[in-house]
């Protein structure tokens, strides 16, 4: 990496923590406003969680194909940038549409923008970072992964709080807003200038990419089961509901304050290292956290459980980003498994199974979860770590 362009990776890490924030926070300001949308035009309420269920199904297949195509790019870094351009502003123009269509359209109408803006929203997970990362060396590889990690908990901390504020606000105002700053941000990111390609990562020790989507799909089950199901149960031991709102974020403040930092330990272990020790550090705040006699100790669990999901974050999209020779594939695969864990809560959730007959074995899954995927990640690192010294 040469001294001129270290410049650009901090300016690109910057932007795609940006980017990832304004976009995650326009699946917050859809899931606020679907009920709204669809009883306009005739969807009953009970209707709405499969229809996240089904955009969460597109993501997770379309996500994996957004990987692939900035692959097959390869180093035709203007092309790609081109092409995430476009369909990024096919995007922007699906939301942005929604909150104008619902109230004189019809339910067929109102699902058409619906599946085609999660299609081509895919197009601004996988390969921003993949873009970035393409003329960026292995240790900056590490920095933009953080960045990117950075946006991602971000908008989970302030969620609470924007969906409060946005109850009394026209929902085209933030459908607009949300949607300009993502369409400003991939311009930025795709008009970074760029110089010589860097050396294809080297891959990993077989079967090291199979591995990597079976740590991240076991983490992000013991994620969506804490912070969806579990978490407020834990909390309402010890506070009111009101207080939910105040509590809820402190496990993203956790993540957002993590993400970045533990950026120089990936460079230095690798990211399944790192996602190894930080899982098993979170498996046993998670179990803390169940286990907690106060609401003192339920915060202090809160808080290291989201430093720890914070450095698992990171280290997957490092690890992703340096396990093979298809580093979009690969971050593609990481967002398609978050997606599959997040399918696979909302229909616990949607069946009413959530609070049935597995409800009293909940609050063991987040704990248990974790804990398989520190020992997935840590025989993996272990593994790449033998097959690098041959």
């Amino acid at each position: 990496m040469t001294g001129e362009a270290r410049p650009v990776i901090a300016r690109a890490g910057v932007v795609l923590a940006v980017l990832q924030f304004a976009f995650a926070l326009t699946w917050i300001v859809y899931a606020a406003f679907l009920p709204a949308l669809a009883a306009q035009v005739g969807i009953a309420r009970s209707a709405v969680p499969w229809i996240l269920l089904a955009d969460q199904a597109i993501f997770m297949v379309c996500d994996w194909l957004a990987g692939v195509f900035a692959d097959r790019v390869g180093d035709a870094v203007a092309r790609l940038g081109r092409q995430i351009a476009a369909v990024a502003l096919v995007s922007c123009a699906a939301f942005l549409a929604l909150p104008l269509v619902a109230p004189g359209g019809s339910a067929p109408v109102l699902a058409a923008v619906v599946v085609v803006w999660s299609a081509t929203s895919s197009m601004l997970r996988a390969p921003p970072l993949a873009l970035a990362g393409r003329h960026a060396s292995r240790p900056q590889r590490a920095w933009l992964a953080g960045a990117y990690s950075l946006g991602l908990a971000a908008a989970g901390a302030v969620a609470p709080y924007l969906g409060r504020v946005m109850v009394a606000v026209d929902p085209r105002i933030p459908f607009a807003a949300t949607s300009l700053v993502v369409a400003a941000m991939v311009f930025v990111v795709t008009a970074l200038p760029h110089g010589a390609a860097a050396r294809t990562p080297r891959a990993g020790a077989p079967g090291s990419l199979a591995g990597l989507v079976a740590a991240v799909a076991v983490l992000a089950i013991g994620l969506q089961v804490h912070t969806s199901i579990t978490s407020a149960a834990i909390y309402l031991r010890f506070a009111a509901p009101e207080a939910l709102t105040d509590l809820q974020p402190i496990f993203w403040y956790g993540c957002a304050v993590a993400a970045l930092p533990v950026a120089p330990l990936v460079r230095r272990a690798g990211g399944l290292a790192v996602m190894a020790g930080a899982a098993a550090a979170g498996a046993c705040a998670l179990a803390a956290c169940a286990l907690a006699g106060s609401l003192a100790a339920v915060i202090a669990a809160q808080v290291v459980a989201g430093l720890a999901w914070g450095a698992m974050l990171s280290g997957a999209f490092a690890a992703a980003s340096s396990l093979e020779r298809r580093p979009g594939a690969a971050t593609g695969l990481v967002f398609s498994v978050l997606a599959a864990a997040t399918v696979a809560r909302i229909a616990l959730v949607a069946s009413g199974a959530a609070a049935g007959g597995v409800a009293a074995a909940l609050p063991a899954v987040p704990p248990i979860a974790w804990a398989a995927g520190a020992l997935i990640a840590g025989s993996l690192a272990v593994r790449r770590q033998g097959h690098a010294m041959r």
